[in-house]
Protein backbone atom coordinates (compact mmCIF):
# COMPACT_ATOMS: atom_id res chain seq x y z
CA UNK A 1 0.00 0.00 0.00
CA UNK A 2 1.14 3.75 -0.55
CA UNK A 3 0.62 6.42 1.54
CA UNK A 4 -2.49 7.39 -0.10
CA UNK A 5 -3.93 4.09 0.49
CA UNK A 6 -3.66 4.63 4.07
CA UNK A 7 -5.11 7.78 4.05
CA UNK A 8 -8.50 6.78 2.40
CA UNK A 9 -8.60 3.52 5.03
CA UNK A 10 -7.52 5.97 8.10
CA UNK A 11 -10.92 7.98 6.90
CA UNK A 12 -13.16 5.02 6.16
CA UNK A 13 -12.22 3.62 9.31
CA UNK A 14 -12.90 6.41 11.50
CA UNK A 15 -15.66 8.31 9.97
CA UNK A 16 -18.59 6.12 11.13
CA UNK A 17 -17.68 7.22 15.07
CA UNK A 18 -19.57 10.43 14.55
CA UNK A 19 -19.32 11.37 18.50
CA UNK A 20 -15.63 11.98 17.59
CA UNK A 21 -16.58 14.76 15.18
CA UNK A 22 -17.71 18.31 15.27
CA UNK A 23 -21.11 19.48 13.24
CA UNK A 24 -20.25 16.89 10.04
CA UNK A 25 -16.77 17.47 10.25
CA UNK A 26 -14.15 15.04 12.38
CA UNK A 27 -11.05 13.66 11.50
CA UNK A 28 -11.77 11.82 8.56
CA UNK A 29 -13.51 14.36 7.44
CA UNK A 30 -10.91 16.80 8.09
CA UNK A 31 -8.22 14.15 6.25
CA UNK A 32 -10.32 14.08 3.17
CA UNK A 33 -10.14 17.73 3.08
CA UNK A 34 -6.57 17.92 3.32
CA UNK A 35 -6.63 14.75 0.10
CA UNK A 36 -8.66 17.02 -2.13
CA UNK A 37 -6.83 19.82 -1.71
CA UNK A 38 -3.29 17.66 -1.98
CA UNK A 39 -5.10 16.17 -5.29
CA UNK A 40 -5.91 19.26 -6.78
CA UNK A 41 -2.44 20.52 -6.46
CA UNK A 42 -0.89 17.35 -7.68
CA UNK A 43 -3.40 17.44 -10.87
CA UNK A 44 -4.84 13.74 -9.60
CA UNK A 45 -8.54 15.16 -9.61
CA UNK A 46 -10.56 15.97 -13.05
CA UNK A 47 -14.23 18.54 -13.31
CA UNK A 48 -14.97 16.12 -16.23
CA UNK A 49 -17.37 14.30 -14.52
CA UNK A 50 -18.26 12.26 -17.69
CA UNK A 51 -17.25 8.82 -16.45
CA UNK A 52 -17.26 9.68 -12.89
CA UNK A 53 -20.72 8.48 -12.02
CA UNK A 54 -20.89 9.62 -7.90
CA UNK A 55 -19.51 12.97 -8.98
CA UNK A 56 -21.87 13.32 -11.47
CA UNK A 57 -24.71 12.40 -9.50
CA UNK A 58 -23.95 14.66 -6.28
CA UNK A 59 -22.87 17.73 -8.42
CA UNK A 60 -26.47 17.36 -10.53
CA UNK A 61 -28.13 16.85 -7.80
CA UNK A 62 -26.45 19.88 -5.21
CA UNK A 63 -27.34 22.19 -8.73
CA UNK A 64 -31.04 20.77 -8.77
CA UNK A 65 -31.52 21.23 -5.13
CA UNK A 66 -30.58 24.80 -4.99
CA UNK A 67 -32.79 25.66 -7.54
CA UNK A 68 -35.06 24.22 -5.14
CA UNK A 69 -33.98 26.41 -2.27
CA UNK A 70 -34.13 29.20 -4.53
CA UNK A 71 -38.01 27.96 -5.34
CA UNK A 72 -38.92 27.58 -1.67
CA UNK A 73 -37.48 30.74 -0.75
CA UNK A 74 -38.86 33.16 -3.70
CA UNK A 75 -42.13 31.89 -4.86
CA UNK A 76 -42.82 29.91 -1.47
CA UNK A 77 -41.67 32.33 1.15
CA UNK A 78 -39.43 29.94 2.84
CA UNK A 79 -42.70 28.01 4.13
CA UNK A 80 -40.64 25.16 5.35
CA UNK A 81 -37.24 24.29 6.69
CA UNK A 82 -34.73 26.76 7.91
CA UNK A 83 -31.67 28.41 6.93
CA UNK A 84 -29.70 26.88 9.44
CA UNK A 85 -30.86 23.36 8.10
CA UNK A 86 -30.15 23.73 4.47
CA UNK A 87 -26.20 24.86 4.96
CA UNK A 88 -25.90 21.64 7.14
CA UNK A 89 -26.83 19.40 4.83
CA UNK A 90 -25.59 21.64 2.01
CA UNK A 91 -22.03 21.37 3.72
CA UNK A 92 -22.45 17.40 4.55
CA UNK A 93 -22.98 16.83 0.77
CA UNK A 94 -20.36 19.37 0.02
CA UNK A 95 -18.16 16.76 1.60
CA UNK A 96 -19.58 13.80 -0.02
CA UNK A 97 -19.12 15.22 -3.65
CA UNK A 98 -15.24 16.38 -2.52
CA UNK A 99 -14.63 12.54 -1.56
CA UNK A 100 -16.36 11.15 -4.63
CA UNK A 101 -14.51 13.37 -6.85
CA UNK A 102 -11.15 13.15 -4.81
CA UNK A 103 -11.47 8.92 -4.65
CA UNK A 104 -12.67 8.71 -8.17
CA UNK A 105 -9.88 11.25 -9.82
CA UNK A 106 -6.98 8.99 -7.52
CA UNK A 107 -8.64 6.12 -9.58
CA UNK A 108 -8.78 6.92 -12.96
CA UNK A 109 -5.21 8.18 -12.05
CA UNK A 110 -4.47 4.54 -11.32
CA UNK A 111 -3.09 6.16 -8.08
CA UNK A 112 -4.52 4.03 -5.30
CA UNK A 113 -5.24 -0.03 -4.53
CA UNK A 114 -8.83 -0.91 -4.04
CA UNK A 115 -8.33 -4.85 -3.04
CA UNK A 116 -5.95 -3.47 -0.73
CA UNK A 117 -7.98 -0.79 0.46
CA UNK A 118 -11.20 -3.17 0.97
CA UNK A 119 -9.33 -5.83 2.95
CA UNK A 120 -7.88 -2.94 5.30
CA UNK A 121 -11.32 -1.57 5.30
CA UNK A 122 -12.59 -4.85 6.44
CA UNK A 123 -9.69 -5.68 8.97
CA UNK A 124 -9.64 -2.86 11.15
CA UNK A 125 -13.21 -1.60 11.13
CA UNK A 126 -13.88 -5.13 11.84
CA UNK A 127 -11.53 -5.48 14.82
CA UNK A 128 -12.60 -2.05 15.92
CA UNK A 129 -16.23 -2.59 16.12
CA UNK A 130 -15.66 -6.47 17.67
CA UNK A 131 -13.43 -5.25 19.81
CA UNK A 132 -15.83 -2.01 20.89
CA UNK A 133 -18.75 -4.95 21.46
CA UNK A 134 -16.40 -6.93 23.64
CA UNK A 135 -15.59 -3.43 25.62
CA UNK A 136 -19.17 -2.44 25.99
CA UNK A 137 -20.03 -5.77 27.68
CA UNK A 138 -18.08 -4.45 30.77
CA UNK A 139 -18.60 -0.83 30.52
CA UNK A 140 -21.04 1.82 28.94
CA UNK A 141 -18.59 4.36 28.38
CA UNK A 142 -15.23 4.88 26.85
CA UNK A 143 -13.32 7.78 27.23
CA UNK A 144 -16.59 9.71 28.54
CA UNK A 145 -17.84 8.32 25.15
CA UNK A 146 -20.96 6.09 25.17
CA UNK A 147 -20.69 2.13 23.32
CA UNK A 148 -24.73 2.24 24.13
CA UNK A 149 -27.74 4.14 22.59
CA UNK A 150 -29.84 2.60 25.58
CA UNK A 151 -29.65 -0.90 25.78
CA UNK A 152 -28.33 -1.83 22.48
CA UNK A 153 -24.83 -1.50 20.94
CA UNK A 154 -23.95 1.70 19.08
CA UNK A 155 -20.32 2.63 19.20
CA UNK A 156 -19.20 5.79 19.96
CA UNK A 157 -21.96 7.35 17.76
CA UNK A 158 -25.50 9.60 18.37
CA UNK A 159 -27.88 6.99 17.04
CA UNK A 160 -27.41 3.09 16.48
CA UNK A 161 -27.86 3.74 12.46
CA UNK A 162 -24.88 5.44 12.09
CA UNK A 163 -22.56 2.47 12.37
CA UNK A 164 -25.17 -0.02 11.95
CA UNK A 165 -25.44 0.21 8.66
CA UNK A 166 -21.61 0.00 8.30
CA UNK A 167 -21.15 -3.13 10.27
CA UNK A 168 -23.61 -4.94 8.10
CA UNK A 169 -21.78 -4.46 5.25
CA UNK A 170 -18.16 -5.40 6.30
CA UNK A 171 -19.97 -9.42 6.96
CA UNK A 172 -19.75 -9.68 3.47
CA UNK A 173 -16.70 -7.45 2.48
CA UNK A 174 -14.97 -10.34 4.96
CA UNK A 175 -16.51 -13.34 3.23
CA UNK A 176 -15.02 -11.45 0.01
CA UNK A 177 -11.14 -10.90 1.68
CA UNK A 178 -11.99 -14.40 2.86
CA UNK A 179 -12.42 -15.54 -0.64
CA UNK A 180 -9.12 -13.66 -2.29
CA UNK A 181 -7.12 -15.43 0.77
CA UNK A 182 -4.61 -17.92 0.33
CA UNK A 183 -3.09 -18.68 3.88
CA UNK A 184 -5.37 -21.15 5.57
CA UNK A 185 -4.12 -18.80 9.40
CA UNK A 186 -5.57 -15.67 8.06
CA UNK A 187 -8.39 -17.07 6.31
CA UNK A 188 -9.83 -18.57 9.97
CA UNK A 189 -8.84 -15.30 11.21
CA UNK A 190 -11.02 -13.53 9.03
CA UNK A 191 -13.66 -15.59 9.17
CA UNK A 192 -13.94 -15.15 12.86
CA UNK A 193 -14.29 -11.45 12.15
CA UNK A 194 -16.88 -11.95 9.68
CA UNK A 195 -18.98 -14.75 12.59
CA UNK A 196 -18.28 -11.82 14.93
CA UNK A 197 -19.27 -8.93 13.07
CA UNK A 198 -22.66 -11.07 12.63
CA UNK A 199 -23.22 -11.19 15.80
CA UNK A 200 -22.25 -7.95 17.03
CA UNK A 201 -24.59 -6.42 13.74
CA UNK A 202 -27.83 -7.60 15.56
CA UNK A 203 -26.47 -6.39 18.94
CA UNK A 204 -27.09 -2.96 17.47
CA UNK A 205 -31.28 -3.46 17.77
CA UNK A 206 -31.67 -2.14 14.51
CA UNK A 207 -34.32 -4.16 12.11
CA UNK A 208 -32.99 -2.96 9.04
CA UNK A 209 -29.74 -4.14 10.37
CA UNK A 210 -31.12 -7.49 11.29
CA UNK A 211 -32.98 -7.74 7.74
CA UNK A 212 -29.82 -6.46 5.86
CA UNK A 213 -27.68 -9.84 7.77
CA UNK A 214 -30.29 -12.60 7.13
CA UNK A 215 -31.43 -11.08 3.46
CA UNK A 216 -27.17 -10.53 2.69
CA UNK A 217 -26.16 -14.20 4.13
CA UNK A 218 -29.26 -15.47 2.15
CA UNK A 219 -28.10 -13.93 -1.67
CA UNK A 220 -24.44 -14.81 -0.64
CA UNK A 221 -25.43 -18.82 -0.13
CA UNK A 222 -28.04 -18.79 -2.95
CA UNK A 223 -25.66 -16.86 -5.48
CA UNK A 224 -22.38 -19.12 -4.32
CA UNK A 225 -25.16 -22.47 -4.85
CA UNK A 226 -25.89 -21.25 -8.02
CA UNK A 227 -21.96 -21.47 -9.14
CA UNK A 228 -21.86 -24.78 -8.29
CA UNK A 229 -23.37 -25.53 -12.00
CA UNK A 230 -22.12 -24.40 -15.41
CA UNK A 231 -23.37 -23.19 -18.93
CA UNK A 232 -26.78 -24.41 -19.33
CA UNK A 233 -27.25 -25.91 -15.92
CA UNK A 234 -26.28 -23.08 -14.38
CA UNK A 235 -28.67 -20.96 -16.25
CA UNK A 236 -31.94 -23.20 -15.89
CA UNK A 237 -31.14 -23.54 -12.06
CA UNK A 238 -31.47 -20.30 -11.70
CA UNK A 239 -34.62 -20.07 -13.88
CA UNK A 240 -35.64 -23.03 -11.71
CA UNK A 241 -35.46 -21.19 -8.54
CA UNK A 242 -36.54 -17.67 -9.57
CA UNK A 243 -40.17 -19.33 -11.22
CA UNK A 244 -40.20 -21.02 -7.55
CA UNK A 245 -39.80 -17.91 -5.71
CA UNK A 246 -42.33 -15.77 -7.88
CA UNK A 247 -44.55 -18.71 -7.09
CA UNK A 248 -44.23 -19.03 -3.91
CA UNK A 249 -44.45 -15.10 -3.50
CA UNK A 250 -47.74 -14.85 -5.43
CA UNK A 251 -49.50 -17.78 -3.68
CA UNK A 252 -48.59 -16.35 -0.26
CA UNK A 253 -49.15 -13.01 -1.00
CA UNK A 254 -51.88 -12.10 1.23
CA UNK A 255 -50.16 -13.31 4.67
CA UNK A 256 -46.94 -11.77 3.25
CA UNK A 257 -48.68 -8.21 2.98
CA UNK A 258 -49.93 -8.81 6.26
CA UNK A 259 -46.81 -9.79 8.00
CA UNK A 260 -44.95 -6.79 6.66
CA UNK A 261 -47.77 -4.24 7.93
CA UNK A 262 -47.25 -6.23 11.37
CA UNK A 263 -43.40 -5.27 11.22
CA UNK A 264 -43.64 -2.18 10.10
CA UNK A 265 -46.21 -1.47 13.00
CA UNK A 266 -43.95 -2.85 15.70
CA UNK A 267 -41.01 -1.04 14.50
CA UNK A 268 -43.08 1.94 13.90
CA UNK A 269 -42.90 3.37 17.46
CA UNK A 270 -45.72 6.23 18.01
CA UNK A 271 -46.59 5.82 14.46
CA UNK A 272 -43.29 8.44 14.06
CA UNK A 273 -42.11 7.19 10.79
CA UNK A 274 -46.06 6.49 9.13
CA UNK A 275 -46.40 10.00 10.20
CA UNK A 276 -42.98 11.45 8.65
CA UNK A 277 -43.60 10.09 5.19
CA UNK A 278 -47.17 10.88 4.69
CA UNK A 279 -45.46 14.55 5.73
CA UNK A 280 -43.02 14.06 3.50
CA UNK A 281 -45.22 13.24 0.45
CA UNK A 282 -47.34 15.96 0.77
CA UNK A 283 -44.39 18.77 1.69
CA UNK A 284 -42.59 17.12 -1.89
CA UNK A 285 -45.77 17.67 -3.90
CA UNK A 286 -45.33 22.01 -2.67
CA UNK A 287 -42.63 21.47 -5.12
CA UNK A 288 -42.30 18.16 -7.23
CA UNK A 289 -40.19 19.13 -9.98
CA UNK A 290 -36.99 20.67 -8.56
CA UNK A 291 -37.93 20.10 -4.56
CA UNK A 292 -37.30 22.50 -1.81
CA UNK A 293 -33.61 22.51 -1.12
CA UNK A 294 -31.41 21.04 1.50
CA UNK A 295 -32.33 20.49 4.80
CA UNK A 296 -35.66 19.23 6.81
CA UNK A 297 -38.62 19.95 5.43
CA UNK A 298 -41.33 18.31 7.62
CA UNK A 299 -42.44 20.21 10.07
CA UNK A 300 -43.84 18.24 13.77
CA UNK A 301 -43.53 19.26 17.54
CA UNK A 302 -42.34 23.06 16.84
CA UNK A 303 -39.40 22.11 14.31
CA UNK A 304 -38.50 20.75 11.14
CA UNK A 305 -38.04 17.07 10.44
CA UNK A 306 -35.99 15.33 8.02
CA UNK A 307 -38.00 12.03 6.61
CA UNK A 308 -35.67 9.46 7.43
CA UNK A 309 -36.06 7.53 3.75
CA UNK A 310 -33.57 8.52 1.19
CA UNK A 311 -36.44 8.72 -1.49
CA UNK A 312 -38.07 10.85 -0.02
CA UNK A 313 -35.90 12.87 1.07
CA UNK A 314 -34.39 13.21 -2.63
CA UNK A 315 -37.44 13.84 -3.21
CA UNK A 316 -38.37 17.01 -0.71
CA UNK A 317 -35.01 18.27 -1.44
CA UNK A 318 -34.33 17.77 -5.35
CA UNK A 319 -37.71 16.86 -6.78
CA UNK A 320 -38.81 14.18 -9.19
CA UNK A 321 -35.88 15.08 -11.53
CA UNK A 322 -33.02 14.69 -8.07
CA UNK A 323 -34.67 10.80 -7.88
CA UNK A 324 -34.81 10.13 -11.43
CA UNK A 325 -30.60 10.65 -10.87
CA UNK A 326 -30.49 8.49 -7.81
CA UNK A 327 -32.73 5.79 -9.25
CA UNK A 328 -30.31 5.88 -12.04
CA UNK A 329 -27.21 5.51 -9.69
CA UNK A 330 -28.69 3.11 -7.53
CA UNK A 331 -29.65 0.56 -11.22
CA UNK A 332 -26.18 1.38 -12.34
CA UNK A 333 -24.65 0.42 -9.00
CA UNK A 334 -26.67 -2.83 -8.65
CA UNK A 335 -25.80 -3.87 -12.41
CA UNK A 336 -22.28 -3.75 -11.86
CA UNK A 337 -22.44 -5.92 -8.72
CA UNK A 338 -24.36 -8.55 -10.01
CA UNK A 339 -20.70 -10.29 -11.22
CA UNK A 340 -18.97 -10.82 -7.62
CA UNK A 341 -21.46 -12.82 -4.91
CA UNK A 342 -19.89 -11.29 -1.82
CA UNK A 343 -19.44 -7.77 -2.80
CA UNK A 344 -23.51 -7.61 -4.34
CA UNK A 345 -24.21 -9.30 -0.85
CA UNK A 346 -22.41 -6.16 0.79
CA UNK A 347 -24.07 -3.64 -0.62
CA UNK A 348 -27.53 -5.36 -0.27
CA UNK A 349 -27.52 -3.64 3.15
CA UNK A 350 -27.10 -0.08 2.38
CA UNK A 351 -29.56 -0.92 -0.15
CA UNK A 352 -32.03 -1.42 2.82
CA UNK A 353 -31.00 1.21 4.58
CA UNK A 354 -31.83 3.46 1.62
CA UNK A 355 -35.26 2.25 1.57
CA UNK A 356 -35.63 2.41 5.09
CA UNK A 357 -33.68 4.81 6.49
CA UNK A 358 -31.53 8.24 4.77
CA UNK A 359 -27.49 7.78 3.95
CA UNK A 360 -27.71 10.96 1.90
CA UNK A 361 -24.82 12.72 5.03
CA UNK A 362 -23.65 9.53 5.89
CA UNK A 363 -20.00 9.84 4.10
CA UNK A 364 -18.69 6.70 5.04
CA UNK A 365 -21.54 4.68 3.04
CA UNK A 366 -20.47 6.63 0.31
CA UNK A 367 -16.69 6.26 0.74
CA UNK A 368 -17.47 2.18 0.98
CA UNK A 369 -20.10 2.14 -2.18
CA UNK A 370 -17.25 4.10 -4.15
CA UNK A 371 -14.51 1.35 -3.37
CA UNK A 372 -16.79 -2.00 -3.68
CA UNK A 373 -18.00 -0.17 -7.36
CA UNK A 374 -14.86 0.94 -8.67
CA UNK A 375 -13.10 -2.76 -7.49
CA UNK A 376 -15.54 -4.75 -9.73
CA UNK A 377 -15.41 -2.30 -12.91
CA UNK A 378 -11.74 -2.55 -13.03
CA UNK A 379 -11.37 -6.40 -12.47
CA UNK A 380 -14.64 -6.74 -14.92
CA UNK A 381 -12.05 -4.86 -17.03
CA UNK A 382 -8.63 -6.41 -16.36
CA UNK A 383 -7.71 -3.27 -15.60
CA UNK A 384 -6.71 -3.44 -11.40
CA UNK A 385 -3.10 -2.55 -10.78
CA UNK A 386 -2.66 -5.55 -7.93
CA UNK A 387 -4.16 -7.32 -6.34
Amino acid sequence: MNNLDKILIFSCIITPFTLLRLGFIGFGEITLLILFLYGLRRGYLSLKLGELIFSQFWSRFLVISIFGFMFNVLFLSHKTGTFEGMLFDFSAYIMVLISCMLIEGLIKKERIHLFYILKNIFIFSGLSFVTLYFVSLYTNVLFGLPLKYHDFFAPLANNLHQTAMIMVPLIFLGLFVFEKEKHKLRKYFYLFIVISLSYVALETGSFKAYIGVVFGWGVYLMLMFFNLFKGKLKNMVIAITAFTLLLLSLSNWQQIEEKAIVIFQEEDIGEGRSSLYSNALVVGLTSPIVGLGPGPHIFKGNKFWDSHETFLTVFIQSGIIGLLLLLVLVFRIFKKMTREPALLAAVLPIFIYLLGGDIMRRLPVWLLLLFIYYYVELHSNNKLIKE
